[in-house]
């Protein structure tokens, strides 16, 4: 009978994850679609101003939310109240959400505090998935499957993000008191030599970059769960176990350097210089993550060793091609790009004028912004909860499919689009290639619909 009590439960918890999830992604698509009419103007050189930063805020931080759900979901976790943890979800998501569309000025307000309070809600769910995860690793039917390169991945990522938030919340505390505010903040800052508004920036800095790291970095690990890397053989499998461990490797040393440089001012050695050009050791690292991705990649292509046969149903084998084509594009993206200006900086001149190249610098920074680092998080994160919900489809889905090959054209277009735009300055093919992965996120929508797909199943962690 307890037995039967705990399934109940188990279920009841796995269909409150559900309608998280789903919840998770519309608001995500809805606050995205709806942008325009809180006049956010996402195609401006150069970097976010303070509304249109708040604003990145109510897309992203959901994402990291979904990212925390799929974790559960994936990993089979046992929180003591699923539902709690869930409406918990759900709460966060709408507090940070309309905390941050409102959030227009500088200053304390009744939207900065409504947003306070999401951000404080997200990271308890942060804190609660980290226990629950290090509980179950420890626990006493704990065996060597939750100590693999995947889980200590994907447990760091969690661990970087509950890092990097802090870093964020003292950086809304000196945007909106002054960094002078800050109880015994004088000491570090006569200890670093550092000035309030370098205090401010660094902190910015490190926190917009790590997060950022560490959820792509997190969605990589759900990617190798659930194309099981484990069960494959030969250089397929030792190529996924590289990838993940270089993945890992990354993650730490982004961590360690971002926490750093924002608490003492430390400015990252610029790497390979020659006159202004260089890669900063940041930006290195950085690099090596998105190698990792593609590492992994490749270990993921073929067929799995216990079958030796196509074992992927259709649903399944697109997601992958998509998953694929969302690494491929962000490399392109964001590392081939940025790095080609950092070793061309003579002509870019960091976006600064009268550089001949200043204007195709200060697109690069927006355009990299927008799209690998905020549009095609968003589009992995619902392909892998689209992954999951048809698993173990066995026939075709019209929705699912649609979502795919529907994003993968506009993923295609989007990188033409930043490429066009940063070395033309025409922005029209972006435009078009954003609208076509909105639709495509709608149609993500509809497959997330909650009691429609092919079951749920959970992949073991190797």
């Amino acid at each position: 009978m307890k037995e039967i009590i705990r399934q109940s439960k188990g279920a009841k918890n796995v269909a409150s994850t559900d309608i998280a999830v789903f919840f998770a992604v519309c608001w995500i698509v809805l606050a995205l679609i709806l942008s325009p009419l809180f006049r956010i103007r996402w195609l401006v050189p150069g970097d976010f101003s303070y509304t249109g930063a708040m604003y990145y805020h109510a897309i992203i931080v959901p994402v990291l939310i979904l990212l925390y759900l799929l974790t559960i979901k994936i990993l089979h976790l046992r929180l003591n109240d699923g539902r709690a943890y869930s409406a918990g979800a759900m709460f966060s998501i709408l507090f940070v959400g309309i905390g941050s569309i409102f959030n227009v000025n500088e200053g304390i307000s009744v939207a900065a505090v409504v947003q306070i309070v999401g951000m404080v809600m997200t990271d308890i769910l942060g804190i609660i998935l980290v226990v629950v995860m290090a509980m179950n690793a420890l626990g006493k039917n704990a065996n060597s499957r939750k100590t693999g390169a995947v889980f200590w991945l994907l447990f760091s990522s969690i661990i970087a993000i509950l890092i990097a938030a802090p870093l964020g919340h003292f950086a809304g505390w000196c945007i909106d008191t002054g960094a002078k505010s800050i109880p015994g903040l004088h000491i570090l800052l006569n200890a670093t030599s550092m000035k309030p508004d370098d205090f401010q920036d660094g902190l910015v800095a490190s926190h917009s970059h790590l997060i950022v790291a560490a959820v792509l970095c997190g969605l990589a690990a759900l990617a190798a769960i659930f194309f099981q890397y484990q069960s494959r053989g030969g250089w397929r499998k030792r190529m996924s176990i590289l990838g993940l461990w270089t993945t890992f490797v990354s993650i730490l040393l982004a961590t360690g350097i971002y926490v750093f440089s924002a608490m003492s001012g430390w400015e990252p050695p610029v790497l390979f210089a020659s006159g202004p050009s260089g890669i900063p050791l940041d930006d290195v690292i950085l690099t090596l993550q998105q190698i990792g991705f593609l590492i992994l990649m490749a270990g993921l292509t073929g067929s799995l060793k216990s079958t030796g046969t196509k074992f992927f149903a259709s649903v399944k084998a697109t997601i992958r091609t998509g998953i694929f084509a969302n690494w491929i594009f962000g490399f392109a993206g964001a590392v081939l790009t940025g790095v080609y200006i950092e070793l061309n900086e003579g002509f870019y001149g960091t976006g600064v004028s009268p550089a001949p190249g200043a204007m195709n610098d200060n697109i690069f920074i927006r355009a990299h912004l927008l799209y690998p680092f905020l549009l095609l998080p968003i589009i992995f994160a619902v392909t892998l909860a689209v992954g999951y919900k048809y698993d173990h489809s066995t026939v075709p889905h019209l929705w699912p499919k649609l979502y795919i090959w529907t994003s993968i054209i506009g993923m295609s277009g989007g990188l033409a689009g930043e490429i066009l735009w940063f070395t033309t300055e025409w922005n029209y093919v972006l435009v078009a290639a954003i609208i076509v992965m909105g639709m495509a996120l709608i149609t993500g929508v509809i497959s997330l619909w909650p009691g429609t797909g092919a079951g749920r199943s959970y992949h073991t962690v190797s």
